[in-house]
Parts: C-alpha cells; sequence; structure tokens
C-alpha cells in the first residue's frame, strides 16, 4: 500500500471512530474582538433544567469523547441530584460554568491610554476627546448640541489627566437635563483612572437624601452620588482602578462595564432593586466590599473570576441571581449571599471560609460543591427546599447550626471534620448519609437531632469508632464506608 494510501485508510477509520462516538471537532472562531470568548461547534452537554444552551455557549476547549462522557454525567448532581456510584466521591464543578459564555469568561484587562478610533462602538456613540485641565465639559457639551441631539451615546477619552473634576462629572451626569437631550443612554469615558465616592446619607449629612434608609446590610443608609435618575443605562468606566465607596449607589444601569477595576467598594452599587442590571462580570477585581452590590434584585450571574474576598452582605437580597462564579475566592462574608432565592449554582473551587447566614431561603439549588472550604460559620446553609447533597471534604469546623433545616438533602461529605458544633447538621429529614473521616470529630449538643434516617459512615478503625454516638441521635447507625 503507497504512502497516499495509507493516508486515506487512517483518514477514514478516524472519521468513523468520530461518527461513531458522536465527538465532533471542537472549532476555535475568533471574531476580531478579545472582549468576548470565541463561539465552537455544538456538542452535547448538561445544564441545570429551566436553562438552554446554544453552539455558542459551549466551552472551546477541545475535548476527547470520554471526557465529554464525564461533562455530561457531572451535569446530573447539578440538575436532578443523582450522585455518582460512590457517593463520597468528588461530583465535579457544574459544567454550566465552563459552557456558558458570561461565566467561563476571564480575559483580563492591560490599562493604554486611547484615543477615538481604538474602540469598537455602538452606531450613533458620539466620540470625541477632552482636556481635563480646562475644567469646561459643560460648555464643550453645548457645543456639540446638534450632534448630541441625533446621538445615542457619549464616548469621552480623556487628555491632560485622568480624573474629572466634580463640575465635569457633574456636567456628564446632568448634560440630558443641561441641554434638553432624550435619546442618550451610553456613556463610555476612557483613560479615566479614578472617580469620586458618594456621601452617605446619614441624619446629618445635610444632603437632600439625609435619613433614607437602605434595607438590611450593614450599610443602614443610601449613599448620594449624582447619578440618581441619569441618563446613562450602559456605563462602560473600563480603565477605572478602583470603585470607591457609595460611587454607584442606587444606580439605575442595566449594564455595567469596568475591566480594570481592581477593588469595589462599600455600597458601590447598592440598594438597586430596580436596575435592570442582569450580568455583572469583573475580570480584575480583587476585594467586593460589604453591601457592594446590595439589593441588585436583576442579577441574575455572576463572573468574579479574580476575587479573592467577598465582604458581608456584598448580594444580599439578589433575588434573581442563577449562577455564582468566583474560581479564586477564598472567603465569602456573612450574608454574603443571603435571600438569593433563585440561586441554580455556585462555583466557588478554592473557598476556605463561608460566612454566617451566607445562603439562607434557598428554593433551587440543588447541589453544593466546596471542594477547599475548612470552615462553615453559623446557619451557612439553612432553609434550602431543594438541595439534595453538600461536598466538602476538607472541612474541619462546622459552627452552630450550620446545615440545618434542608427539606431534601440527603448526603454530606466532610471526611476531613473535626469539631461538629451545637446542631450542626440538625433538622434534615431526609438526611441518609454523613461520610466522616478516620477519626471521630468532637461533637457539641443536639449535631444529628431531626436527622432521623441518616447513616454515618467513617474511614477509620472500627474499634476507634465503638464508642461513638452522634449527638442528639444516639440510635443512628455508625459503620464503615462502604
Amino acid at each position: 500500500m503507497n504512502t497516499d494510501t495509507k493516508r486515506k485508510a487512517i483518514l477514514a477509520v478516524v472519521g468513523i471512530v468520530l461518527a461513531v462516538s458522536g465527538a465532533g471537532a471542537v472549532v476555535l472562531v475568533s471574531s476580531g474582538d478579545s472582549s468576548e470568548p470565541p463561539a465552537a461547534a455544538d456538542v452535547t452537554v448538561s445544564r441545570p433544567p429551566g436553562t438552554t444552551i446554544t453552539s455558542a455557549q459551549v466551552s472551546t476547549t477541545s475535548t476527547t469523547p470520554s471526557t465529554e462522557r464525564r461533562s455530561v454525567r457531572a451535569g446530573l448532581p447539578y440538575s436532578d441530584g443523582t450522585l455518582p456510584e460512590d457517593p463520597a466521591a468528588d461530583p465535579g464543578p457544574d459544567p454550566v460554568f465552563a459552557n456558558d459564555p458570561d461565566l467561563r469568561r476571564n480575559d483580563g484587562y492591560r490599562y493604554q491610554v486611547s484615543k477615538p478610533g481604538d474602540h469598537q462602538l455602538a452606531e450613533g456613540t458620539l466620540a470625541f476627546q477632552y482636556d481635563v485641565t480646562t475644567n469646561a465639559l459643560k460648555a464643550r457639551l453645548a457645543e456639540r448640541k446638534p450632534e448630541l441631539a441625533k446621538a445615542t451615546g457619549i464616548a469621552l477619552y480623556l487628555t491632560g489627566g485622568t480624573a474629572l473634576s466634580d463640575g465635569d462629572l457633574a456636567a456628564l451626569q446632568g448634560v440630558h437635563r443641561d441641554l434638553g437631550l432624550s435619546n442618550l443612554s451610553r456613556l463610555h469615558v476612557y483613560n479615566l483612572r479614578s472617580i469620586q465616592g458618594g456621601r452617605e446619607c446619614t441624619p446629618a449629612s445635610g444632603l437632600p437624601c439625609a435619613g433614607q434608609q437602605a434595607r438590611g446590610g450593614k450599610s443602614p443608609y443610601l449613599w448620594h452620588n449624582g447619578w440618581w435618575d441619569t441618563w446613562v443605562k450602559q456605563l462602560v468606566l473600563d480603565d477605572l482602578d478602583a470603585v470607591p465607596d457609595g460611587a454607584f449607589s442606587n444606580h439605575n444601569f442595566s449594564e455595567v462595564r469596568l475591566r480594570g477595576a481592581r477593588s469595589i467598594g462599600v455600597m458601590a452599587f447598592g440598594h438597586a432593586p430596580y436596575a435592570k442590571l442582569s450580568v455583572l462580570y469583573l475580570p480584575n477585581a480583587g476585594t467586593i466590599a460589604h453591601d457592594a452590590f446590595r439589593r441588585n434584585q436583576y442579577l441574575v450571574k455572576v463572573n468574579l473570576p479574580n476575587a479573592t474576598e467577598v465582604d458581608d452582605f456584598a448580594f444580599d437580597d439578589a433575588s434573581r441571581l442563577q449562577y455564582f462564579t468566583a474560581p479564586a475566592l477564598r472567603r465569602l462574608g456573612r450574608n454574603a449571599l443571603n435571600d438569593s432565592h433563585e440561586l441554580v449554582s455556585v462555583n466557588l473551587p478554592k473557598l476556605e471560609y463561608l460566612g454566617i447566614n451566607c445562603f439562607d431561603l434557598n428554593n433551587k439549588l440543588i447541589g453544593l460543591r466546596l471542594p477547599a472550604l475548612t470552615e462553615m460559620d453559623k446557619n451557612a446553609v439553612t432553609g434550602f427546599s431543594n438541595l439534595r447533597w453538600v461536598h466538602a471534604p476538607r472541612l474541619t469546623t462546622v459552627w452552630h447550626n450550620a446545615i440545618t433545616n434542608n427539606a431534601k438533602l440527603t448526603t454530606v461529605v466532610i471526611p476531613g471534620v473535626t469539631r461538629l458544633g451545637p446542631g450542626a447538621v440538625r433538622g434534615n429529614p431526609a438526611l441518609a448519609a454523613v461520610y466522616l473521616g478516620s477519626t471521630p470529630p468532637r461533637q457539641e449538643a443536639d449535631v444529628f437531632t431531626g436527622s432521623q434516617k441518616a447513616t454515618v459512615h467513617h474511614t477509620g478503625d472500627p474499634a476507634a469508632w465503638a464508642n461513638f454516638k452522634p449527638s442528639g441521635a444516639p440510635g443512628l447507625a455508625v459503620r464503615p464506608a462502604p
């Protein structure tokens, strides 16, 4: 057989194998815009119920047939609660975080001075440069009134500095009122590295909003900042280095792009119950302060690829939030995701600390995978109506009532635990299996009270476990793991 004939035969065999396996080649397509992930060819992938996947939402990473099959199986724990044959085995991450383009995105950011023509802008956007040393933005905008009257957006490129004066910022915020414009909705400001924060509406603040309170959280008052009732619905401040406290509190944005922001301050976007902001992507943010996005009730997806700390109440009362991914996160503060009733799945592979009341009153989350977690604080996972399993193999300390009152919870995997606080896994009527490690943990009162169907599995010497009696339910079976 000559060389060409051999090559054709090999290709034919490969084609047959691909056809039989249904693998398909995954094609990477570049759109020329580095801010968006490329699309890929169709691949069958599991996803939580009530959601759909298109070819553009599939991961662009080339996979083998066996890897694809594992991905499909891995989806089942998150969609119907079906765990692997060994319930204590790692179910793997929810595939939605690798497949959805909003959730898998991590394209980074690097600041460089830009000018008109450097960015692809939406049609109808008026782009121009402005020298910040003149402190005359209101006049410059008035000069462009005929153009602005036809425009639907502004792209302002700063020269002479990287900040706006208070007067210039106010001119930009109020241009629709000052010039009688009604079509504007988009604002891009480039080369802007810093921006003014808000002022807290305390009773003694002297502001028109003095004493106005924000529901819940650690910061009891609204913050005034000049963006209230703004014309801006789509805000792009990619070069901003940090978002100060209260900078956009009580906003009404539907889209926000902050690719360069390394930190988000206290109540920075807090208390925005009517803002239609649905997708939040902050590729450079390392810290999210307390109450930062509290009561943003239209958020659906949050992607924080490089955040290491999310403080207390940061996403409290984000009542429509479905997906939350923070693959580098180490600490999630108290009430950080409280009242996220619609939460379907989280991706927190490096999380070490889960705060008090962090998750509460959830209706849809089925599986909670926390492979690096070492400490779970009080009432952290409470009142889930559909939660079936918790996988936290490195968890050592489970505080008071940490995993409680979850009506459908069947499986808890915590083999590293050394301390079970009062009521740690109480009130879970469907709990069937708790997987512990080689050494009996220290127990406090009522750990297993109200979880009467559970079997405690361990990996240690039966003699070491002979005297272990589950606190609050001493009659529960205690046996070696299968």
